[in-house]
């Protein structure tokens, strides 16, 4: 192998860990189905199956999981900015992680 074949081979094996420790879910998914339970579903459908919002006005988990883009950075300036119609939550940073878990598990 050449020096530079060799560097390239590290590099590409650097960002394959790389990749592959970004790609790692972060939150529990579950864990944030009961959360959501707690706290969104006042306004939300938080479950599959669930076809209509108690509030006609905030969009069902499911649609929020379909909507081209949805990302989970996405989602956690959704839930950390003030928007209208939405309520500031005080959620914890593990609370906040294990939602947005929640909602792209439904896609």
């Amino acid at each position: 192998m050449t020096k530079f074949t060799s560097c390239f081979a590290i590099a590409l094996t650097l960002a394959a860990a790389v990749s592959s420790a970004n790609a790692q879910a972060v939150g529990e998914p579950k864990e944030g189905l009961a959360v959501a339970q707690q706290v969104c579903a006042e306004c939300h459908a938080t479950v599959v199956g669930q076809d209509r919002s108690p509030n006609a006005q905030a969009p069902t988990f499911v649609k929020l999981a379909a909507t081209p883009g949805m990302t989970r950075t996405a989602l956690l300036v959704a839930l950390t900015t003030p928007h209208a119609g939405m309520p500031m939550f005080m959620l914890a940073d593990k609370q906040r992680d294990d939602i947005i878990a929640y909602i792209l598990s439904l896609h």
